[in-house]
């Protein structure tokens, strides 16, 4: 008889926080489970670690990569490899509170017509507790809106599955890493028919253990530069595969605001600027203008205190907007006294 639950790890250098993830996972009350642990080629101790866990519990697979493959073909293998009816992803450096696989049961018994349930999570070290907000109009639709855009996290969430392993076939098969679920969740999002929101704090997600502590490296924020280049192109290769035209505009929008946070970290302002001189390789004209023409007229307008005013047009956006938006400003003079001339 299969598991209830197929619970997916993906493991890379993880050798700190491995034994914590795994204890939280067999120390659950509720047993009906499988743990399959990806190890995506480690080159610590975690390899190890999870090894002499499997033998001491015979709940755990473990899935060997002879090298790194990127997170997102790990979760790929895993599903491929699921038994249970739901899946749920936790990342090697994360964990869940106890008792949570009951909870999570519960929820999924008593509404069956549902294939994704969303949950929420603690931000850990600082105990931050976030609780999901249902979607805005339609999940796979509020991806590519204007307006609010649901967390792109695959891993706070239980899925159908029958759902997941679909929705996995249809991505491609490449190497993609810290951009991963903005890809897999629109896909998934796609293929999603009911989601359901549990107001409970399942998962520990732990902060300043993986990519958000290198946004401050050069070489780490050039790739994430490719990262994001890539995940933008997958989603527009399964859109057209879907045969769907949808306007990446606000999907890119925001994509550039997180590569911004990652360049106005660098320490060194020759980084801070070779990596501005970047961005239209990643992203074209119109979305980087657009972005720098709205925060322009934000700056413009606003009402507020005399010293946040200061800050605001003192910030590197503000800056980079007035130093890329001086040329368009130009040629607008040029035509303004071409016009008077005519």
């Amino acid at each position: 008889m299969n598991p209830f639950f197929s619970i997916i790890v993906p493991a890379f250098n993880v050798e700190k926080y491995i034994h914590r993830a795994v204890s939280s996972i067999l120390t659950q009350s509720f047993r009906d489970f499988e743990l399959i642990i990806v190890n995506d080629g480690s080159t610590d101790n975690t390899a190890n670690i999870i090894n002499e866990l499997s033998n001491q519990n015979k709940k755990i697979t473990i899935i060997n990569h002879s090298k790194n493959e990127s997170l997102h073909i790990a979760r790929m293998n895993g599903v491929a490899t699921a038994n249970g009816e739901y899946i749920v992803f936790l990342d090697g450096d994360d964990y869940f509170t106890e008792n949570t696989f009951s909870e999570l049961h519960q929820s999924i018994q008593e509404n069956p017509e549902y294939d994704v349930f969303e949950y929420g999570y603690i931000r850990q070290p600082a105990g931050e507790i976030v609780l999901p907000s249902p979607p805005v109009s339609n999940r796979f639709s509020d991806f590519f809106s204007k307006g609010n855009c649901p967390a792109p996290t695959v891993w706070n969430k239980v899925y159908l599955t029958a759902l997941i392993k679909k929705a996995f076939l249809a991505m491609e098969r490449v190497y993609i890493n810290n951009t991963e679920d903005t890809y897999e969740s629109i896909v998934i999002a796609f293929y999603t028919k009911k989601i359901m929101m549990i107001k409970k704090v399942i998962t520990n997600y732990q902060i300043g253990s993986g990519v958000s502590t290198s946004y401050k490296d050069f070489n780490k924020t050039i790739d994430f530069l490719q990262s994001v280049r890539k995940a933008a192109d997958l989603v527009k290769l399964f859109l057209s595969k879907q045969g769907l035209n949808i306007s990446l505009d606000a999907l890119e929008y925001r994509l550039l605001e997180y590569v911004l946070y990652y360049i106005h970290s660098q320490k060194n302002t020759e980084d801070f600027i070779k990596l501005l001189r970047l961005l239209p390789d990643y992203f074209n004209a119109k979305i980087i203008t657009e972005y720098l023409v709205f925060l322009e007229e934000s700056y413009k307008n606003l009402t507020i205190s005399h010293k946040r005013i200061i800050k605001m047009t003192n910030s590197k956006d503000y800056r980079l907007g007035k130093f890329l938006l001086k040329p368009l400003r130009m040629a607008k003079r040029l035509f303004r006294m071409q016009e008077k001339i005519n």
